[in-house]
């Protein structure tokens, strides 16, 4: 299991270098300073699960470079992160990479925001362990980001 983290790890390392690369702040192309569509809400298929995320295209044909947004998971509740609901965080990052050209999803992980009802909450999760000990709290943590939470960004990724 080990080896197939690493080696996913290694994918997701090379796709933000990429998309780094590709200069996320440089000037827009003129096909991204029209005017962009709204959000979608999209279903991403992993497994038997059917997580949800917001969807944005820039306007043309395409073909556009992307960006897969992997929210945090310490929000109060399963709706929120960084204090902010996952919708309006979304719709404040979106418009940065849309003048840039870039497709851009924020995925809600499972138990989170529009895909709360596909599995527990981490922090719920967290916190139950956290009353065993601090130890087996790490622990989970580690296993849900190598495990879990690590399928659903790589499903992310397939979606795009």
């Amino acid at each position: 299991m080990f080896a197939r983290v690493i080696t996913q790890r290694k994918k997701l390392l090379v796709v933000f270098w990429a998309l780094l690369a590709k200069g996320v702040f440089a000037q827009p192309s003129p096909s991204s300073t029209r005017e962009t569509v709204p959000a979608q809400i999209v279903e991403v298929p992993n497994g038997t699960l059917h997580l949800k995320a917001y969807f944005w295209k820039p306007a043309g044909t395409g073909p556009f470079p992307a960006v897969l947004f992997n929210h945090g998971s310490g929000g109060a509740d399963a709706q929120h992160t960084a204090g902010l609901s996952m919708a309006e965080t979304a719709a404040l990052l979106a418009p940065i990479f849309l003048r840039h050209g870039y497709v851009f999803l924020y995925l809600c992980r499972r138990g989170q925001g529009l895909s709360a009802d596909q599995g527990p909450f981490a922090q719920d999760l967290l916190k139950r362990a956290e009353a065993k000990s601090m130890e087996a709290r790490n622990q989970l943590h580690y296993e849900l980001v190598t495990g879990v939470q690590l399928d659903d960004a790589l499903a992310g990724l397939a979606f795009l």
